[in-house]
């Protein structure tokens, strides 16, 4: 994949831009890298250019881009700025929520629309931030590194300590009933999977005030998923001034595979094609 590298005001940021059509900001969740793709590419083909930005800490990204998500989302404007690109529909994934919202509060001049894909809309859980620091802090490289190479020789092994924090299903049943794309979706994911400093510095990532997005929201989000619970989207409803929830039905976090995935691929279409 052929990146850019931009040297902004606070740093370095990395991202690709490509296709033509309106332009769609993805913002990736943790963990994702530039290889990391859960269907989102496919954008290009449905008549949108994709603009997919590294957030600080992730790929070449420098951190000094944005410790905040308000602080990242003024460099986010310096990128749509050199491409002179005026106004995005926005997609933010899990641990990119807040920076979806900073810049639909602070820039609503600039975001056209946002759609949250089982995207935080609270601060993260103390004892989640204690645990995720200890994992994916100074040690994230052997971590990573570790996972990968047993993801090689005892597959489910691996995937069940990640379906574990994923679902609030037993996890046994959760991998019976996945099929071999989706298990390969999950594999792949993996595989490309890596921290850098980006998850760390997520940890700390307030939220701003959901009642100043002007834009449009849609946010899908799973009854079924434990990483971000079905209160986040409950909140963002309660908040954002106009907002829609679609509840998927899908088993775990993993909204993008399952019997709905389809389903979530249209909602994503519908929303995006209005203007």
């Amino acid at each position: 994949m052929t990146t850019t590298l931009l040297d902004t005001t606070k740093g370095i940021v990395e991202f690709t831009y490509k296709g033509s059509g309106p332009t769609v900001l993805l913002l990736k969740g943790g963990h994702s890298t530039r290889e990391t793709d859960l269907s989102h590419s496919s954008l290009i083909y449905e008549g949108f250019s994709l603009l997919t930005i590294s957030r600080p800490g992730y790929d070449y990204t420098e951190q000094s881009t944005g410790k905040t998500p308000a602080e990242f989302a003024d460099t986010i404007i310096e990128v749509l700025d050199h491409l002179s690109i005026d106004k995005v529909k926005v997609i933010s994934i899990s641990a990119a929520g807040p920076t979806g919202i900073a810049l639909a509060t602070d820039h609503p001049e600039r975001v056209e629309r946002l759609l949250m894909e089982a995207a935080l809309t609270t601060p993260w859980e103390k004892q989640t931030k204690r645990r995720a620091t200890l994992l994916f802090g100074p040690a994230e490289k052997i971590v990573w590194s570790s996972l990968k190479t047993m993801l090689r020789f005892c597959p489910d092994l691996v995937l069940k300590q990640l379906i574990a924090d994923l679902t609030t299903q037993e996890v046994d049943d959760y991998l019976e009933n996945l099929t071999p794309n989706d298990r390969r979706f999950i594999i792949d994911m993996l595989a490309t999977s890596q921290s850098g400093k980006g998850f760390v510095t997520d940890l700390d990532h307030d939220v701003s005030d959901m009642r100043l997005i002007q834009a449009p929201v849609l946010g899908m989000y799973s009854q079924k998923d434990r990483s971000v619970p079905y209160t986040n989207a409950l909140i963002l409803k309660s908040s954002a001034p106009d907002c829609e929830i679609y509840e998927v039905d899908a088993d775990s976090h993993l909204i993008w595979i399952g019997r709905d995935a389809q389903e979530v691929w249209r909602k994503r279409l519908e929303f995006l094609n209005q203007s």
